[in-house]
């Protein structure tokens, strides 16, 4: 699919029941075989490869005590974490570490679409890359978030469990989503994720648009839109290998079929 319509992507849902059945009310469930392609272990790879020339990277548990590394934090010395290595990383995710890459629209053409799109009924978003190597990854713990969620599955298993309220006792519902499937989270919604292999997940979110109410529905344009438009990072890396080849030469690489294996 090269064109991502909001009826496209709720399909076959129509916009109309979504707002009206589900919209801040409850979950929604689409299974079908439609979002394989849309980010690859393979597109990990690429994107790891480029380290630490990235965006963004974030590692769950890193230290086997439930702590966040933060590449984004380091750099900018907010937080008292060791620079790691590319060789560090990679046997941290050998070891089983879930991997985030926040603000990941900008990856593939296809991610900033889905934005552009859903931003015109939702207030300005973005994608969060979510990746774990096998089963029993630790990912986060149950909560909830202030945002509206759209979690495409794009590689492997992910079982979910949603909760009536923080304390977590009473269970609204359970089920495990495949690659190419489609999981709409409520804002305030709390929610727990559990790996059952390797898998990706994208979690494209937005905040409501103020005041926005069903009785009185603001749709904006892609001309109303501040967001930058569609641009290819990866020849901006390639400039910075030019400029320093040896610096960036050295660093070893993550061979693609890897992510592809179990481990």
């Amino acid at each position: 699919m090269d064109k991502y319509t909001i009826q496209e992507i709720l399909d076959p849902i129509s916009v109309n029941v979504f707002f009206k059945e589900y919209w801040q009310k409850k979950h929604l469930v689409i299974r079908r075989n439609k979002y394989k392609g849309l980010f690859t272990f393979n597109m990990l790879s690429d994107y790891l490869n480029q380290y630490p020339d990235v965006k963004s990277l974030q590692i769950l548990d890193y230290d086997d005590n439930d702590t966040r590394w933060c590449l984004d934090k380091v750099k900018k010395k907010k937080i008292d974490q060791p620079m790691l290595s590319k060789q560090q990383v990679f046997d941290l995710w050998k070891k089983g570490k879930s991997l985030v890459i926040p603000f990941a629209e900008y990856q593939k053409k296809a991610l900033v679409d889905i934005c552009f799109e859903l931003e015109r009924y939702f207030s300005h978003g973005q994608v969060n890359v979510y990746a774990s190597p096998k089963a029993d990854s630790k990912s986060f713990p149950a909560h909830q978030d202030g945002t509206e969620n759209f979690l495409f599955h794009t590689e492997g298993k992910v079982k979910w469990t949603l909760y009536k309220d923080f304390d977590n006792k009473e269970v609204l519902d359970q089920f495990t989503l495949e690659a190419g499937d489609l999981l709409y989270i409520p804002i305030g919604m709390y929610h727990k994720v559990e790996t059952v292999g390797p898998r990706i997940l994208l979690s494209i979110h937005f905040k409501n648009k103020k005041n926005q109410a069903l009785d009185n529905f603001k749709i904006t344009s892609n001309k109303e839109n501040s967001r930058r438009k569609w641009y290819n990072w990866l020849p901006e890396f390639e400039k910075k290998i030019k400029k320093a080849p040896q610096r960036l030469m050295n660093k070893p690489r993550w061979s693609k079929p890897y992510f592809n294996k179990k481990i």
